[in-house]
């Protein structure tokens, strides 16, 4: 499944985490997502743990290459 959306701190992270403890196989395009960073740096923090949890993270650029 590939991810994208918003926001990707609240709404893609959860859906993206259900989808992996479901055993899904999950990629979240980096390019496109988008998050609300109530608190500066909740993007970052909520890509590190989808992919410390063993989701790919991904972009156009890098899938193209």
């Amino acid at each position: 499944m590939l991810m994208g959306g918003l926001a990707t701190d609240y709404c893609v992270k959860a859906t993206t985490l259900d989808a992996r403890g479901a055993g899904l196989d999950v990629v979240v395009r980096e390019d496109a997502v988008r998050a609300v960073n109530l608190e500066p740096g909740d993007a970052q923090r909520a890509l590190k743990e989808m992919a410390g949890r063993g989701v790919p993270l991904a972009s156009v650029e890098r899938m193209l290459a």
